[in-house]
């Protein structure tokens, strides 16, 4: 399995896309900003996310993309999120998405997904895609989400490989994007995010 990501990896930072987008000029389609620990990072409504690299780390990252075509930009975050959906289910775990951003597994949180555009003036420079996949959470871990929440690891009751699901992510994303960016959402996406 090989993908054409280039992966910048912390060790901690305060939030991959805030550093995404301070350096974009300097970042090339498809790089990946990774973190181990995020100490600022967040959702939607600047909801803090809950960060821990314990029993093997979770997926905090940052996808820069600067595409030609941007008229099915506003379906990024669908997209994304049917791509989480689909990398969690080759854990034999059934996911589904939740308008606008969250990635649930029976009802309880999994992922969020945060889509920013970035223009300077009029001009599109790019777009950052912030992905945050609970992989590791512990059940003691999971209390300090301010809603119901769970892991991959307490739903398959087995430890996850970082690396490993992060490779399989990206291949999944570099597999379709080029069709989403022409097409949009195909049926099969559609399909997999009804709630």
């Amino acid at each position: 399995m090989e993908n054409s990501f280039n992966i910048i990896n912390f060790k901690e930072i305060e939030s991959t896309s805030v550093w995404a987008r301070k350096n974009l000029e300097d970042l090339a389609n498809f790089d990946v900003i990774s973190a181990d620990i995020q100490t600022l990072g967040h959702g939607q409504f600047e909801r803090k996310w809950f960060s821990s690299d314990k029993n093997g780390g979770n997926i905090y990252i940052s996808i820069v993309l600067k595409p030609d075509n941007i008229s099915h930009l506003n379906e990024l975050t669908r997209f994304t999120s049917y791509i989480g959906a689909k990398t969690i289910e080759e854990y034999n775990i059934k996911a589904q998405f939740k308008y606008p951003n969250d990635i649930l597994i029976n009802s309880k949180k999994i992922a969020g997904i945060l889509a920013e555009s970035v223009f300077i003036g009029n001009v599109f420079k790019g777009v950052i895609v912030g992905i945050g996949i609970n992989l590791n959470l512990d059940n003691e871990e999971v209390k300090n989400i301010d809603i119901p929440a769970t892991s991959i690891s307490i739903e398959s009751k087995k430890n996850i490989n970082k690396d490993e699901f992060l490779e399989r992510f990206l291949y999944n994303f570099k597999k379709e994007y080029d069709d989403f960016l022409k097409n949009g959402m195909n049926s099969e996406a559609s399909e997999l995010l009804k709630v």
